[in-house]
C-alpha cells in the first residue's frame, strides 16, 4: 500500500495563480510599474501592478500594455481601498481582460459575483485580524498576511503573529508579506506552513522598479556603509507606515510632517512623485525592515533566481535529528 503525502499550500498557490514560484512581488501602491511588473512575472514569480499612483483607469491601461507587450505569464492587478474601488476592478476585468486582482483588504459581493462571472483569481491582502475575518467568507483564492514588518499599510500585528492568529481559521494558501527578503524567509515561510512570501522593499531597490536610480544608489551607498533601520509610524488611529530613519524622516518628525502629509490626498501623491525624481539629499522613504540586507542593485530576474537558489539550498541540507 503506497500513501501520498499532502499537498504543501505552495504548490496549490503556484498551480492556481500560474507561476513557477511561491514568490509575489507586492503592489507597493507607488513602487510598481509595467516593467518592474512584466520582469518579476518573467522570473517565475507573480508580479503585480498597483493602481493607486495612477488614479484614472486610462493610465493603468497604459501600464497593462507595458506588461502584456513584454510578458504572456501571469500577473496582478493590486487594487485597494475597500468597496470605492469595484468600479475599477470590474472596468479592468471586463474592458481589458485582467484574471487576476490583489484586493487591498477589501472583498465586496459584487466582487464576488463578479469573480465567478469571469472566473477572476482574487488574492486579499490584510494587516489584522479583524480584516481577515471581514473577508473570511468570500471565495477568494489565497491571502496575503500583512505585518509591520512591511513598509505599506500596517496595523500593529507582525507578519507570523498574523499568520498564527489567521491562518488556522482559513482554508485557503496564506502568504507571508513583510521583511521578506531572501531564500531564508521563502525556507521559513513555507517550513512554517505558508504558501508563499510576497516582497516589497527587495523589488522596490531591483533594477526595473520606477523608483529613481539616484535614490537607489544613494540609498545603497547609505546601506554599505552604516546599515539603515526603519520605524514605524502611527499615521491615523488605524494605520501605521514604516520609513527609513534618515535624516528626511527625523526632521518630518520633529515637525509633525508625516501624520499631516497623510491627512492629505494630494500631499501622499506628492510624496510620491519625489521617488521618480532625480534626488541629492534623502528624501522620505517608505521601506520595510528587511532593508538592511540590501547589498546591490540588481535585475528582479536575479533577484527571483536567487530567492529560489537559496531556497534550495537550505532545503538539500540534512537538520539534525533531536
Amino acid at each position: 500500500m503506497t500513501s501520498t503525502a499532502p499537498e504543501h499550500p505552495c504548490q496549490a498557490l503556484c498551480a492556481r495563480l500560474g507561476v513557477r514560484y511561491p514568490v509575489l512581488q507586492g503592489g507597493m501602491t507607488f513602487g510598481s510599474d509595467g516593467r518592474l511588473v512584466a520582469a518579476v512575472s518573467n522570473a517565475g514569480g507573480l508580479g503585480t501592478l498597483g493602481t493607486f499612483h495612477y488614479r484614472t483607469a486610462e493610465r493603468v491601461r497604459e501600464q497593462l500594455a507595458v506588461i502584456r507587450a513584454a510578458t504572456d505569464r501571469p500577473f496582478s492587478v493590486n487594487v485597494p481601498f475597500f468597496e470605492a474601488s469595484f468600479e475599477l476592478v470590474e472596468a479592468l476585468a471586463r474592458q481589458d481582460g485582467v484574471r487576476t486582482f490583489t484586493l487591498g483588504g477589501w472583498f465586496s459581493e459584487p466582487m464576488a459575483r463578479l469573480k465567478e462571472e469571469l472566473g477572476l483569481t482574487v488574492l486579499v491582502s490584510v494587516n489584522s485580524p479583524t480584516v481577515a475575518r471581514m473577508v473570511a467568507e468570500r471565495p477568494l483564492d489565497a491571502l496575503i498576511v500583512q505585518g509591520n514588518e512591511s513598509g505599506g499599510a500596517n496595523n500593529q500585528f507582525g507578519t507570523a503573529q498574523l499568520f498564527d492568529l489567521v491562518a488556522p481559521t482559513v482554508s485557503v494558501p496564506v502568504v507571508l508579506a513583510g521583511g521578506q527578503w531572501d531564500g531564508r524567509d521563502l525556507f521559513a515561510a513555507l517550513a512554517r506552513g505558508a504558501a508563499g512570501v510576497q516582497l516589497g522593499t527587495r523589488f522596490f531597490f531591483c533594477d526595473e522598479s520606477p523608483l529613481h536610480p539616484t535614490i537607489k544608489e544613494q540609498v545603497l551607498d547609505q546601506n554599505l556603509k552604516r546599515p539603515l533601520t526603519t520605524a514605524l509610524v502611527p499615521v491615523s488611529d488605524t494605520l501605521n507606515m514604516r520609513f527609513v530613519t534618515n535624516k528626511a524622516w527625523r526632521t518630518a518628525m520633529k515637525e509633525g510632517e508625516v501624520e499631516a502629509i497623510f491627512r492629505d490626498k494630494e500631499r501622499v501623491f506628492d510624496l510620491s512623485r519625489a521617488y521618480f525624481e532625480p534626488q541629492a539629499k534623502p528624501i522620505l522613504l517608505y521601506a520595510g525592515t528587511g532593508l538592511y540586507r540590501l547589498r546591490a542593485i540588481e535585475p528582479a530576474g536575479a533577484v527571483v533566481e536567487g530567492i529560489v537558489g537559496e531556497y534550495r539550498a537550505l532545503a538539500a541540507r540534512a537538520m539534525p535529528a533531536l
